[in-house]
């Protein structure tokens, strides 16, 4: 596997009956053609709470398609993001190799990658931060739980809908100063490359003396852009272009 290369999949924000799960499953396909390892950097899905009452046949599918993966030697990796709850405890070491309530961090051709969600970059966004630490605390959950099973598809129905229409004035702009700051910590701590998702653009941010070393990518929407980052045996990344002719 030494030759192959790591691919980094941005939000993808699969829903229920998407036109799209057929071709971001193909895409799956191809790229376990050549990848050794496929790293999803969160928001896979438009809410992905991981219990069995919340989990719908695109998720079921996909499920499927990382149990492919793994049994043809394709490590899946998985970041979570700001619609991803209790993935890494259900999944992490089983159907998804490598799971991480933050970030990440693997080796690869002499590189140190940090790939991370992005979710925490822009520190002003203190509303989404607040709200972040809440729905994530144990005492949270413990009270969510209590709430009977037939109501839970509807409280989490709620959540989507919430988070679809929060924080619209942060959505609007990329925080390319916030960003580089946050990709910083990673530098400092001996980081070659920080991989990003969350900010739906796609952008390069090569260090800027005085900086620290190192390169920051804030890969696109997949739906809306069809492209993946692929970082080689070379240690090169590109973006690869996943439309199909």
């Amino acid at each position: 596997m030494s030759g192959r290369h790591v691919a980094f999949v941005g939000d993808v924000h699969l829903e229920r009956d998407d036109p799209e799960l057929g071709a971001f499953l193909r895409m799956l396909e191809r790229v376990a053609g050549s990848a050794r390892t496929i790293v999803f950097l969160g928001d896979l899905f438009n809410l992905w709470v991981a219990r069995d009452e919340f989990e719908g046949a695109h998720h079921r599918a996909v499920l499927g398609a990382f149990d492919g993966l793994r049994r043809a030697g394709v490590e899946v990796s998985y970041v979570e993001g700001n619609r991803d709850y209790r993935v890494a405890r259900r999944y992490g070491g089983t159907l998804i190799g490598r799971a991480a309530e933050g970030a990440l961090t693997l080796e690869h051709a002499g590189r140190r990658i940090v790939a991370v969600h992005g979710d925490l970059a822009n520190s002003r966004d203190r509303q989404y931060r607040t709200w972040r630490r809440i729905s994530r605390s144990p005492w949270f959950w413990r009270l969510f739980l209590c709430v009977p099973v037939g109501r839970r598809a509807a409280l989490a129905d709620r959540l989507e809908s919430r988070m679809r229409s929060s924080n619209l004035a942060y959505k609007g702009e990329f925080p390319e100063t916030e960003v580089r700051s946050y990709a910083e910590r990673f530098f400092r701590e001996g980081a070659d490359l920080v991989v990003l998702g969350h900010f739906h653009v796609e952008r390069v941010l090569a260090a800027v003396p005085p900086s620290p070393r190192g390169t920051a990518i804030v890969l696109p929407e997949w739906k809306g852009s069809k492209r993946h980052l692929r970082v080689g045996p070379d240690g090169e990344a590109e973006f690869v272009d996943d439309r199909e002719s």
